[in-house]
């Protein structure tokens, strides 16, 4: 690096620095205990036992070594169950023999070194493959805007696999852009990054398109002859394989194998069709999604981010990265909107990549835009784009103000903290039976310290189960009393006979008629049914 590009590096550290040391209060927040994530963030409520589990010394070295590597929750990979095991390791060292009591701090460390250092490194190393660092109003203004998206902002308070996913697809296109054509060790390093963005969260199959559309253009440029491309293909798919299983070592494993691939496969056909019923709109039916415009901004803002994707490939200069950038998005992007389970999060590979292609429309002093254009023409044309991208930006701000601020309070306003705390004072505290077993919804919040279990079906509650855990409170949550009790949901779910069941417990509980349960407490989140013997 040169002088400037140095003091643009640094710059840029600095705002990082402080962006991550932003995010620590807002990541404090509901992390009060176990319980309180599924409140929030069902993902990490699931996926935090599996976690703590991990970090649980066995009776002997091997079951601790066991502990350590068969982490169960196979729906990702083991590098984020890994790296979040490193992690926290540390702080089980330091805390001593009560540090799994300490759910606000793990969480927290969890939430910041897994999801928001990752994403700010993939965003600067993406700010340095568009702009190299030699202009720093241009470095330090994609890096400002990358970092405002609100599914940036979003994806910055919990702990969950994406954001490194997009630190490996971005290094992905880094390597592959650094080979420039050679194919050696960066190509192969390239095929090490889609390993871990495989081994992950299986999103480095999506570089099913760009590695042979750079395989290609090396034969076209006549770097390499076909047979060649060919054995540099197999040789990437070799390497890749290998990281895969280097980085899930499980897979060497026949029955931990099998565990995994089974349920990979219930989450693909599970993401392709839905969960408990099938079907959805198509994706642009309702016109653009608002979903994306509150989350990656207004139609018209997208749309320049990809025409400047279009000026980075009619720049010979910039033309390689920007080729990769699109053909990496095209398939993912086919897969995100023919699929039935759309969440916000997975466009970030998407659309930030496609991001940082709008200083594109920026050239670089003494360079041109790629079309001839007359100065006023070209500034006009400048003009328009910074325009459209300053207002873009303040409604980011303004989101992402309204995001933080709700996000603080979360604890406070939760609906769910509110029902328990009514429920604690109005009937459990005058129970004379202080500890009890309680069933309840996923999101419905219900602490272990206020009882002697808690227990949940993640397929979902049915008479037989409830019959089964023989609680002594059951709360539920309106939405899903509301949508799975009427009878009309069965004819849309994906399996009717497992349907019929759920559909049969929450009509029950609708009618209130839970056989030995009474209703005793119901708002608009959520209602609790007590066992007819401790109901007065």
């Amino acid at each position: 690096m040169q002088t400037s590009q140095r003091r643009t590096f640094f710059l840029l550290l600095a705002v990082a620095l402080a962006c991550f040391l932003a995010f620590i209060p807002f990541n404090r927040t509901g992390a009060a205990d176990p319980n309180m994530l599924a409140v929030f963030e069902i993902d990490e409520y699931a996926q935090y036992p599996h976690l703590l589990r991990m970090l649980t010394p066995g009776d002997t070295f091997y079951q601790s070594l066991r502990n350590f590597v068969v982490y169960l929750h196979y729906f990702y990979g083991y590098v984020f169950y890994f790296f979040s095991a490193v992690l926290i390791l540390p702080l089980k060292l330091a805390l001593g023999p009560e540090w799994a009591d300490q759910t606000r701090l793990l969480v927290t460390v969890l939430r910041q070194g897994i999801n928001v250092l990752p994403m700010l490194a993939a965003n600067l190393l993406l700010v340095w493959m568009q702009t190299r660092f030699r202009s720093w109003w241009r470095a330090l203004g994609l890096f400002l805007l990358l970092l405002a998206a609100p599914a940036v902002v979003v994806n910055n308070l919990w702990w969950h696999p994406d954001s490194l996913v997009q630190i490996f697809i971005v290094l992905t296109l880094f390597f592959l852009d650094r080979d420039a054509f050679q194919y050696k060790r960066d190509f192969l390093l390239a095929a090490v990054a889609c390993g871990l963005a495989i081994g992950t969260k299986h999103l480095g199959l999506f570089f099913v398109l760009c590695v042979p559309v750079y395989l290609g253009w090396g034969v076209l440029r006549r770097a390499i002859t076909w047979r060649r491309a060919v054995g540099l293909g197999a040789l990437f798919v070799v390497v890749m394989c290998a990281t895969v299983v280097i980085s899930n070592p499980l897979l060497l494993l026949p029955q931990e194998r099998a565990a995994i691939l089974a349920t990979q496969s219930k989450q693909i056909v599970e993401t392709s069709t839905g969960m408990f019923t099938a079907g959805s709109a198509p994706f642009f039916a309702g016109g653009y999604p608002a979903d994306l415009r509150v989350h990656y901004g207004e139609a018209a803002f997208v749309l320049l981010a990809l025409a400047g994707l279009g000026l980075g490939i009619a720049n010979p200069q910039r033309r390689r990265l920007n080729v990769l950038i699109l053909a990496w998005m095209i398939p993912l992007t086919v897969v995100i909107i023919t699929f039935a389970t759309r969440r916000t999060h997975y466009w970030l590979p998407v659309l930030l990549p496609a991001f940082s292609g709008l200083v594109n429309f920026f050239p670089e002093t003494g360079e041109e835009l790629p079309f001839k254009l007359s100065i006023k023409l070209r500034r006009v044309l400048q003009g328009l784009a910074a325009a459209l991208i300053l207002v873009q930006f303040a409604l980011f701000l303004r989101q992402d103000a309204q995001i933080l601020s709700t996000h603080l309070r979360r604890e406070e306003q939760a609906p769910a903290v509110q029902f328990f705390n009514r429920l604690e004072s109005e009937w459990l505290s005058q129970l004379p039976q202080k500890e009890l077993v309680v069933f309840r919804d996923w999101k419905v919040y219900y602490p272990a310290r206020a009882a002697r279990s808690v227990e949940m079906s993640w397929s979902m509650p049915t008479l037989q189960i409830i019959a089964e855990s023989n609680p002594d409170l059951i709360v539920l949550e309106q939405a899903n009393l509301n949508l799975f009790s009427d009878p009309a949901i069965i004819e849309r779910a994906i399996d009717p006979g497992d349907m019929q069941a759920i559909q049969q417990f929450y009509a029950a509980a609708q009618g209130d008629a839970l056989p030995g349960y009474q209703l005793v407490l119901s708002d608009s989140f959520a209602a609790a049914y007590l066992r007819d013997s401790l109901a007065p």
